[in-house]
């Protein structure tokens, strides 16, 4: 073996360059660890494995590499604060994502770390890759945290109450739902006697308080425990049960109220606060919570905390209410959202912007990517403005977003590469570009739209063209044709006639007027999208231009194939045989495709491109949405938004988008595909019978619960009752969650009077598909209930 101060003799002849941690651990496997060094140790090693604490409190690299700076500090070469950013070193790195024996050692072996520093562990959270759960939930599982420590309690070098005790205490902080998991299971893993539960009753209780749901379910459990040993604390317990009624699940308020009910019956004393503590559960969201709560109210006889909060009740248990009060007790009518049978609230404005080229520019570069801004720019860049040189430097700034539109716009303004997305989008940013540099004509663009969504009124983009001596801007022409309005037409097409060359004759096809010789082919298939956007067009057909989203309508359909890992693949089918996709013919989708990569702040122009026809813009990114369902998705708020606000046809992409979106993980996401679901669907904008097909196919891959939930919270009853009559004959009795669905359309149909279900008979698939429920479930209970109400 080495000595220390040979191997840092070694380690300080390093070129400054080499002298890493990685080097120093290397070098410290040939140290006899029991001498300390004799001589001065390197001036640039204390920082250096400073900065290495600093950098694995932040960072798992799934490797023991605190090891070696213990090693360090035990030798005495380093001293470092033992602070919570050292705690969370050890956290990172005191073992292996493989391996549980460096942990073992490190904590069996090292009488320091165990006793002075590793109990912190409970009081630092973490954050990022580095905290107790996150290391857990990443390593093999005999070698994560929670394995390790239940090995050493059972070994005794940890004591198994401390352990207990301070999981309690890490509970009752503030850590986030995540990271408290961690020391639940640990506890639960330690498995306490009813002894170690009944003794630990003050800080249980303490815990019904807390944020996380989780904790205050454990909490309660173990509570539970204790009063079956008969030692509860009743009035302890009632002092802080109210926090419990408020969990949004439902088990942990309906353990809490059957506890109430027990202490009730031995302890009548109690019964002011208890009814007190039962009326928070009327305004819990589950009728299953408030039908429990109502009958422990009745049983009080506590009429005025029932009346208090009838308004707040779910219909069926406001009608049980009214029925005890002796009045007419209803839960107010849902409303529905404040929108308009058409989309009022486009994204874009048609307002005069004020606004100069340059202050446009400073805008989009600061991040703003409102489609009309971006339009606006774009038509006052063409026409040309010494403005936009001053903003240089904002541009290079910009220019680190990669992928962003903001990015796209200083490429535009600075004459750098645009990225490589095959969009019409960065096709029309690239013509821009090209005028603003100087090397194209300016003038005024073609597809600047004229009203809300992108609509382009067809007398002025005949105008427009007429002003232009010679051939526009190709793809700034196929966006304009694509966005012609159907009003003004005939008077469009008479305005046109003496138009030149491929781009006037394409322009009067468009427009309605006879067909002429195919020139370019994206100019004319957007032509024929213009002139007849949802229906075959025979000239493009017999000009070899017959794909889908050419010459022929498109028409798509999603499919969800079950795999073997319990999770559904979506995939896109394209009705007729699809052609390959270009950038300049952006009605053309093709299957298996996730759509244009683009990021999310594009997403909202990307939506304007052909407002006629929403389902090329959400057959490109239905998959993301789904997708959504069990991650993050930065794309599918902007798609949702966009769903809700297009202007055009909305088909069985359109309703797979929105069934997808009620079923998303983030619940940010589900509301606002319950905002969409009350604009679109009670207004006739969305087809409820395309919406119940779109959720059929999705089915086994949604969480009913969620869509349950999202359904309820659109607050268009009646709709939300016509798309659960069509939807629920078509699943199986026995789909998960089929529950929830069924206990929602049963409240509203309470809540609107309507009957969902009719007699059985020719004309009554629900009743019949009702009727053929058994058992005693609670599915077969609620469809018993909806036939009663038929």
């Amino acid at each position: 073996m080495a000595t220390i101060d040979a191997v840092l003799a070694d380690l300080d002849r390093l070129p400054a360059d080499k002298r890493t941690l990685w080097a120093v651990c290397g070098a410290l496997e040939k140290v006899d660890p029991g001498v300390p060094p004799a001589a001065p140790v390197p001036a640039w090693l204390g920082p250096l494995v400073t900065e290495a604490v600093r950098w694995l409190s932040t960072t798992w690299p799934q490797s023991p590499y605190f090891a070696d700076i213990r090693r360090l500090e035990r030798l005495g070469v380093v001293t470092l604060d033992h602070d919570d950013t050292y705690v969370l070193a050890m956290v990172s790195a005191l073992g292996s994502r493989w391996d549980a024996q460096p942990r073992l050692d490190a904590l069996r072996h090292d009488a320091e770390l165990r006793d002075e520093v590793f109990w912190r562990v409970f009081e630092v959270e973490g954050g990022g890759e580095v905290s107790l759960a996150n290391v857990d939930r990443h390593s093999r599982p005999d070698a994560g945290w929670t394995a390790c420590l239940t090995v050493l309690v059972a070994e005794g070098v940890l004591p198994r109450d401390r352990v207990q005790r301070e999981c309690l205490r890490a509970l009752g902080r503030d850590f986030s739902a995540y990271r408290a998991g961690f020391f639940t299971r640990l506890h639960t893993l330690l498995d306490p006697g009813v002894g170690e539960v009944v003794a630990a009753q003050p800080v249980l209780v303490r815990l019904l308080r807390s944020p996380v749901a989780a904790t205050v379910s454990f909490a309660l459990g173990h509570l539970a425990t204790v009063d079956a040993a008969g030692a509860l604390d009743d009035a302890a317990f009632v002092a802080a049960s109210a926090d419990a009624l408020a969990v949004a699940s439902r088990k942990t308020p309906l353990g809490a109220l059957d506890l109430l009910d027990r202490i009730l019956a031995r302890q009548p004393g109690l019964a002011a606060p208890v009814a007190a503590a039962v009326a928070v559960g009327l305004e819990h969201r589950h009728r299953e919570v408030q039908a429990r709560a109502l009958a422990l109210l009745r049983g009080l006889g506590a009429r005025d905390l029932v009346a208090e909060r009838a308004e707040l009740l779910e219909p069926t248990v406001a009608r049980e209410a009214a029925a005890w009060l002796g009045g007419t007790v209803t839960a107010p009518a849902a409303l529905l959202a404040d929108l308009p049978a058409l989309p009022a609230d486009l994204p874009l404005s048609t307002a005069d912007d004020d606004r100069t080229a340059g202050e446009m520019a400073a805008a989009l570069l600061a991040g703003e990517h409102d489609p009309g801004l971006v339009e606006r720019f774009l038509a006052a860049a063409s026409r040309g403005s010494d403005e936009l040189a001053a903003l240089a430097r904002p541009a290079r700034k910009a220019l680190r977003h990669t992928w962003e539109l903001r990015r796209n716009i200083a490429a535009v303004l600075l004459g750098e590469a645009l990225d490589r997305v095959p969009h019409l989008l960065v096709a029309r940013l690239g013509e821009v570009r090209e005028i603003v540099r100087g090397r194209a004509r300016p003038g005024e663009l073609l597809a600047t739209p004229t009203g809300p969504a992108g609509w382009l009124d067809p007398g002025v983009f005949v105008a427009r063209l007429a002003g232009w001596d010679g051939a526009p801007h190709r793809h700034d022409l196929v966006a304009a044709l694509l966005r012609l309005g159907a009003e003004g037409r005939p008077e469009a097409l008479r305005a046109a006639r003496d138009l030149p060359g491929d781009a006037g004759a394409a322009a009067r096809y468009a427009l309605g007027g006879p067909p002429a010789p195919v020139g370019d082919p994206a100019v004319w298939i957007a032509a024929a999208r213009g002139r007849a956007p949802l229906g075959d067009d025979p000239h493009l057909v017999a000009a070899g231009l017959g794909g889908a989203g050419q010459g022929r309508a498109a028409r798509y359909e999603l499919v969800m194939t079950p795999h073997d890992h319990g999770y559904w693949a979506p995939s896109l089918v394209v009705h007729p045989a699809p052609v390959p996709a270009a950038p300049d013919q952006p009605t053309v989708v093709p299957p298996e495709r996730r759509g244009p990569d683009l990021m999310a702040d594009w997403l909202p122009w990307a939506a304007q491109v052909w407002p006629h026809d929403a389902e090329p813009f959400f057959a490109a990114d239905v998959q993301e949405v789904v997708h959504a369902s069990f991650s993050t998705s930065r794309r599918t708020p902007p798609i949702l938004d966009a769903l809700r606000t297009h202007p055009g046809r909305l088909g069985p992409l359109s309703a797979a988008v929105l069934a997808a979106g009620m079923t998303t993980a983030e619940a940010g996401d589900r509301a606002r595909a319950a905002e969409a679901f009350a604009a679109l669907v009670p207004t006739g904008r969305l087809d409820p019978g395309v919406l119940a097909d779109a959720m059929v196919v999705l089915a086994g891959h949604a969480t009913a619960n969620r869509w349950a939930a999202a359904l309820r919270d659109s607050g268009a009853s009646a709709a939300v009752v016509d798309v659960l009559a069509r939807l629920l004959p078509r699943l199986p009795r026995d789909h998960h969650g089929l529950h929830a669905l069924l206990a929602t359309l049963h409240e509203e149909a309470v809540r609107t009077g309507i009957r969902p279900a009719g007699p059985p008979g020719p004309d009554g698939r629900l009743a019949d598909w009702l009727a053929g429920f058994t058992g005693s479930s609670k599915a077969a209970r609620t469809a018993r209930a909806l036939l009663d109400e038929a």
